[in-house]
């Protein structure tokens, strides 16, 4: 085993570069050549790193061969900085496309494209410093008519600027929380632990066929444990609504495709009242339908949670749905008369690569 013999002036030289260091891993470099010329063992010294002794003697072999510059350059710095300008935007373009599925996929195509490797470690710094997350991706239904979306939110514009005071717009649809199933949520816990919530058989089901109105916020529902929803069902919502508003001239409703508003039973009470009129969404459209937003604040607020009983899940249910003026702030924010409607620019071009 060779033994590191410094000068008075290496050890000067050595001593200045390991305190200007910013770089952890040129400072755990240098330490090893200075506590060896000071007496250590390769034991010790790998102890007070925390790396193996084989580490060590590599660090030691790249002074004694290679010298200081040598043992000072890290050949996986993970530094945006070795990367050009154009290069770091070629590789956010890249990343734009949904290519990469983990950050090991970045690495080899960093080095083939660039010729520059980085660790690891290296990668994930490289990807948060130029401005890249890691997070699920938006699904969007391809069979839409984006057309057709585009030419509804122009017509629900001109009800919004055409409604006066006698006539109420509401959205339209139904939501069904299954007891113990699909409950199962994320929240912080301790590292290590494990969190048992309970999971249920998935035959108790509430059915929600629920109206709401973007203009005041009111909402009305039918809540049905043992029945369907049904055309007859949908009557009833309407008779409900009508009662409530009595003084209401028009009641314009928007609402998805579903067979049940267009049953011979719907269209027997529509003739008969024709204060009311049915405007459906186009296909594949829930970015449409604004409810679709209130059932998922009311999963997030009711449902996101075990449920010990299929009675304590309603409990929850009606504690959101039937005190929806305590969440007055948050609906007027979530709530807002705005569709998202991709543009061509959006959609994806490219295929994305497999896990």
């Amino acid at each position: 085993m060779k033994i590191i013999q410094l000068t008075p002036r290496q050890r000067k030289e050595i001593d200045e570069r390991r305190r200007r260091a910013q770089d952890r891993r040129i400072y755990q470099r240098l330490s090893p050549l200075l506590w060896i010329d000071a007496g250590r063992t390769r034991e010790e010294v790998a102890k007070l790193l925390g790396v193996s002794t084989r580490q060590v003697g590599q660090w030691l072999r790249i002074y004694r061969n290679k010298g200081l510059a040598e043992l000072c350059t890290l050949h996986y710095r993970g530094d945006p900085g070795r990367l050009r300008p154009a290069q770091i935007e070629r590789l956010k373009q890249q990343i734009a496309t949904g290519a990469f599925h983990t950050a090991e996929q970045v690495r080899p195509w960093v080095h083939d494209s660039f010729g520059v490797a980085y660790s690891s470690t290296g990668i994930k710094e490289l990807l948060r410093r130029i401005g890249a997350s890691y997070h699920k991706v938006s699904g969007f239904f391809w069979k839409a008519d984006r057309q057709k979306q585009r030419a509804f939110g122009r017509k629900y514009r001109r009800h919004a600027r055409q409604a006066g005071p006698t006539t109420r717009r509401y959205f339209v649809d139904a939501c069904h929380p299954v007891w113990g199933m699909g409950l199962l949520y994320s929240c912080w816990l301790l590292v290590g632990q494990r969190f048992y919530v309970g999971v249920g058989d998935g035959r108790k089901r509430l059915n929600i066929l629920g109206a709401y109105s973007p203009d005041d916020h009111d909402y009305v529902d039918l809540r049905l444990t043992k029945e369907n929803i049904t055309g007859e069902q949908f009557v009833k919502l309407l008779e409900k609504l009508r009662a409530k508003h009595a003084e209401t001239e028009k009641f314009i409703r928007y609402l998805d495709n579903a067979k049940y508003y267009k049953k011979p039973v719907v269209q027997e009470w529509l003739a008969n009242h024709r204060e009311f009129r049915l405007v459906f969404l186009p296909a594949y459209s829930p970015n449409l339908n604004l409810i679709e937003r209130l059932w998922k604040f009311l999963r997030k607020r009711a449902l996101s949670c075990w449920h010990r009983t299929f009675e304590a899940m309603q409990a929850a249910v009606a504690g959101v749905l039937d005190h929806l003026y305590e969440y007055r702030g948050e609906l007027d924010t979530l709530m807002r008369e705005e569709f998202q409607i991709l543009r061509d620019e959006d959609l994806p071009v490219l295929p994305a690569v497999a896990a």
